[in-house]
């Protein structure tokens, strides 16, 4: 499912303007994203977190020419479902 048919969802349950379930999507979007880049873990109930990870230096080997390398350290963002989320996942609902 991408983000226009997400907005056509959400446009006929809210029974509002296609330009405005779309335009909610891009502002959940960009609000979401604004937290993460402070740093901020975001929350939404009954469906996850989104939390910014430090990966750490790792080392591995070039498959071309068996060398070790480093992975340089970088953030990640990582998303933690709800408890609801995978009850609902496995229940097939």
């Amino acid at each position: 499912m991408n983000k226009k048919e997400i907005s056509e969802c959400i446009y006929r349950k809210l029974n509002i303007r296609r330009f405005e379930a779309y335009s909610f999507i891009d502002l959940l979007i960009e609000v979401i994203v604004e937290n993460l880049s402070k740093n901020k873990k975001v929350v939404v109930s009954n469906f996850g977190t989104f939390k910014v990870v430090e990966r750490k230096k790792k080392r591995v080997i070039n498959p071309n020419n068996k060398e070790p390398m480093y992975i340089t350290p970088r953030k990640i963002v990582k998303f933690f479902p709800s408890k609801n989320l995978k009850t609902a996942i496995t229940d097939g609902r």
